[in-house]
């Protein structure tokens, strides 16, 4: 049988109804395993964006952002990029577990390793992006653009998780804001708009499965929506709640 409603447009939805009622819009838990300590790991996120190419409307691509030093990166490797996002909507009472691979896009200068936007032939979202001229480091400056000037000061600090041996007075030494990408009005400024650049990078998340769940409905509803990296569209499964 099929689905009532497909779980992007439903999402999207919610999330309006989220900000409509004054909340956070977009906060969704990230979860990762990290192989080295055979430990999961789990964080709260902010979705900046969807990107979806013009050839496939209903394939999005889920955009959050992140430190590139911070410790998620490194608990997540190119051969073993599984993550998966949680999504609770109080309003709507609604939860979307989405399931996927991450990658990120740091700075073209970063060296370090983690999963990065994958090559031509390895998913008919991306290869379709690619042949749409999609641009993804300009998409990490607009990204950064749109974000506060406080926000974007938080790329400015030391590595994330490492101690302030001076205690909290330390963090009274941080820049409080940072201006956007070319608004910088003095050497200073400027220094810490390339700081922050280069520690700002994109998380991209690919789903291939939503558990979407409606727990405002009557009778309640759980849909499983799954996909194949080279498979344009999800077919959805009525499952019991």
């Amino acid at each position: 049988m099929a689905a009532d409603r497909h779980w992007y447009p439903a999402l999207v939805e919610a999330l309006d109804r989220v900000k409509q009622k004054g909340s956070i819009k977009g906060v969704f838990q990230l979860a990762t395993y990290d192989r080295p300590s055979s430990t999961p790991r789990v964080r709260s996120h902010i979705l900046r964006s969807f990107v979806t190419p013009s050839s496939h409307p209903s394939l999005p691509l889920l955009i959050s952002t992140t430190d590139i030093r911070a410790p998620k990166v490194t608990q997540v490797s190119p051969n073993a990029n599984n993550v998966e996002a949680v999504f609770w909507t109080e309003p709507t009472l609604e939860q979307f577990r989405i399931s996927g691979r991450i990658f990120f896009v740091p700075s073209p200068s970063y060296a370090g390793s983690c999963p990065r936007i994958p090559p031509p032939g390895c998913s008919v979202l991306f290869d379709s992006l690619r042949q749409e001229n999609f641009d993804w480091d300009q998409t990490r400056l607009s990204t950064f653009n749109h974000l506060n000037g406080h926000m974007r000061a938080s790329w400015c600090r030391p590595v994330p998780g490492t101690p302030l041996k001076g205690g909290y007075d330390d963090a009274l030494e941080w820049p409080e804001a940072v201006p956007a990408l070319g608004e910088a009005k003095n050497e200073e400024e400027k220094k810490n708009v390339e700081e922050a650049l280069k520690n700002f990078a994109l998380v991209v998340i690919e789903p291939f499965e939503v558990d979407f769940v409606e727990l405002g409905t009557r009778p309640e509803k759980r849909t499983i929506y799954r996909r194949k990296p080279h498979k344009a569209e999800f077919t959805g499964t009525i499952v019991v709640p």
